[in-house]
Order: structure tokens, then C-alpha cells, then sequence
């Protein structure tokens, strides 16, 4: 088969087994995003494998599928923005912050304590409770949308929570990486690493609430097939790349990691 049948095929199997884990899920009483991932699990290496069957022999279908996925997470993302606003993630900030640093510490001090019960030195055991606390906004909120409790005063809390997780994440990902493995500029780096997210945000705030509307309105007059729709999708794309650029902690480029 060519590639690009290869990549028909493959979205076949893993919509087609996605969609029925989500319908085993509902069947048990869990949201359907349970059984997408319990899907996504089977499929992959540490079960079926299903990417090195026979039919498959394209050396870049993983890369395809992933991609594919990275944009399925975008679009994910967007529909549950469409829900919120600013002033209901502003009402519940308190809770959102207590629960999302609870959310970091807990996991990153449980994740500590058994890496260290398994003999790992301290750094490992760090790094370990660090990726422990990282939580997924996008399974969150396809969560709460299933439950149809995302504009609800606990939706709102939650996710806001979980985005506050993933910023703090992100920081002590990078302070990790910039202090304890001497790479990536030392505290300079991590200051200038809040400085852009938070000028990120601000940016990206100030845009989407002035510049980006007044363009779609235009856009959506224009006499072009599906502009309004188009346009949006490139915003969507062009925030997730501009947050990724601008928003990237250092890289692990002064040594190789222990062990």
C-alpha cells in the first residue's frame, strides 16, 4: 500500500477503536475520554503495537498519526475556550490557585518519595515528582464538557486549576533543567521564561479581545468559501505555535541525563 493509504487505514483502526472504548466507558459509568485513552494504550507499544503490523511500512506514519493528534488537542482546546470567559476564570482564581499548587505539590512530594524508596538519587527523584505533576488540559475539558458542568462554578474552578498546575509545571520544569542540570542559563533564563509567558498571555488576551474580532467580522463579509471558518482555524494554529515559540523552557543540552 502507499503511504497515504497507510494513513487512511491507520485512522480507520484508531478512530474506530476509540470511539467504541468511549462507548464501553459510557456503558460502565465513565466519561467516554477513559476508554479513548484505554483505546489509545491497547493500540499502542506496550500492547497491540499496531503500528508495526504488516500492512503498515511507512517509517513516517507514527510522526503523521501525532501530528494529527497535536491538532485534534488544538481544536479540543478551542471548542471548551468557546465556553469560557476571562471573568469566569477571574471569579474562581483563589480556588483555581490553591487547587492547582496543591495539585503540583502533592504528586511532585509523592513522586519524590518513591523514587527515593527505589534507590534513585535526589535529581532523578525531583525530575520524577515533577512529571508526576503534570497534569492535561485538554482531558480535563473534554471531561467536563462530557458532564456538561464546564461553565458550572466547579468546572470553571477545575480547569482554571489545571491550567494553573501546568504553569507551575513548566517553571519547575525549567528551573530543573536551568539550575539543577546546568543547563539553559542559570535563574536568568527562568526569569526570562515568566517574563514571556506572562507576556504571552497579555498579548494573546489583548489581541483576541480587540484586533482578532474586528477581522473576523471583515472576513466573514468577504465573498470566499468558509473564510470565517478558515481564518479561525489559522488563529488557532498560529496562538498554539506562537505559545510553543515563545513559551519553550531550555532544552537538556549541557549533558546527558543520569543513569
Amino acid at each position: 500500500m502507499s503511504p497515504f493509504l497507510q494513513f487512511a487505514l491507520s485512522l480507520v483502526i484508531v478512530i474506530t477503536a476509540a470511539k467504541l472504548g468511549g462507548l464501553l466507558s459510557l456503558k460502565l459509568g465513565q466519561p467516554s475520554v477513559l476508554g479513548e485513552l484505554s483505546a489509545g494504550l491497547i493500540l499502542g507499544p506496550s500492547v497491540l503495537d499496531f503500528l508495526h503490523w504488516a500492512p503498515f511500512t511507512d517509517q513516517h506514519l507514527g510522526d503523521s498519526l501525532a501530528h494529527l493528534a497535536e491538532l485534534g488537542v488544538l481544536l479540543l482546546m478551542f471548542i471548551a475556550g468557546l465556553d469560557l470567559h476571562l471573568t469566569d476564570l477571574a471569579k474562581s482564581i483563589k480556588v483555581s490557585a490553591f487547587s492547582g499548587t496543591l495539585g503540583v505539590l502533592v504528586p511532585l512530594g509523592l513522586g519524590f518519595a518513591a523514587a527515593r524508596m527505589y534507590g534513585f538519587d535526589n535529581q532523578t527523584a525531583i525530575f520524577t515528582g515533577l512529571i508526576l505533576a503534570a497534569t492535561s488540559v485538554s482531558i480535563s475539558a473534554q471531561t467536563l464538557m462530557e458532564l456538561r458542568v464546564l461553565r458550572s462554578r466547579v468546572g470553571i474552578g477545575l480547569l482554571g486549576a489545571a491550567v494553573f498546575d501546568d504553569v507551575l509545571v513548566v517553571l519547575g520544569l525549567s528551573i530543573f533543567v536551568a539550575l539543577a542540570l546546568g543547563s539553559g542559563g542559570g535563574v536568568g533564563a527562568v526569569a526570562w521564561i515568566a517574563i514571556k509567558m506572562a507576556l504571552f498571555l497579555a498579548i494573546a488576551a489583548a489581541l483576541g479581545m480587540t484586533l482578532i474580532p474586528r477581522f473576523s467580522r471583515r472576513i466573514d463579509n468577504l465573498p470566499i468559501s468558509q473564510g470565517l471558518i478558515a481564518f479561525t482555524f489559522v488563529v488557532v494554529i498560529f496562538y498554539a505555535w506562537s505559545a510553543e515559540v515563545l513559551g519553550g523552557w531550555p532544552r537538556l543540552r549541557a549533558r546527558s541525563w543520569p543513569g
